[in-house]
């Protein structure tokens, strides 16, 4: 690397850090992964698309993309866990038939999914990606993750609650109605 190059290097990594120290000023870990994701993407943008692309080379570029997968790996892990767990058969009670015990808990699962849906919903469309294909990539991959989740566990339960009074409030979604609304996510809406 020229000493030039070395010299870009530097405060790039600097820039770097600063935006990792800017990143621990949200309290909210999926918005830190958000941020960083932003921001890293936007200096690998404008390294790709200048000379600094000679001087740092493409496996700087690559190791960058593979830290902002790193990041959007940690937004999915830091927002959905808690949403995705409620779709878990752990902890039900595993008893035959339409157990009071089993409609309670699964009554349980779905109230505790659906505010978790709706409180990610909530501060989610709010938040902004910039970058329109980095939106669609993390949209697409809270699909891949939530959409089987939930079609399994209503597939296995729904059942369970047929017959129970006002289920609909428990099932309160389908699966054109998840994929609908997560399209909204990330486009900065007040």
């Amino acid at each position: 690397m020229t000493p030039l190059g070395h010299c870009v290097l530097m405060l790039i990594t600097h820039l770097q850090g600063k935006i990792e120290e800017k990143s621990r000023l949200y309290e909210d870990e999926a918005l830190q992964n958000i941020f960083l994701m932003n921001n890293l993407l936007y200096i690998v943008q404008k390294v790709k698309d200048s000379e600094l692309k000679t001087l740092l080379g493409d496996n700087w570029i690559r190791k960058r993309r593979g830290q902002i997968r790193q990041y959007s790996t940690g937004y999915l892990r830091s927002s959905w866990t808690r949403a995705l767990a409620c779709l878990r058969d752990d902890g039900l009670p595993q008893t035959m038939g339409s157990s009071s015990a089993l409609k309670a808990a699964l009554k349980d699962r779905f109230k505790s999914f659906n505010m978790a849906f709706d409180e990610l919903y909530r501060t989610q469309t709010t938040w902004k990606v910039v970058d329109p294909q980095l939106r669609e990539e993390l949209k697409i991959s809270i699909l891949e993750k939530v959409l089987p989740a939930y079609r399994s566990f209503v597939g296995r339960f729904r059942g369970q609650l047929e017959g129970v009074r006002s289920s609909a409030r428990y099932i309160k979604y389908n699966l054109e109605d998840l994929e609908n609304l997560v399209s909204d996510f990330f486009e900065g809406r007040n």
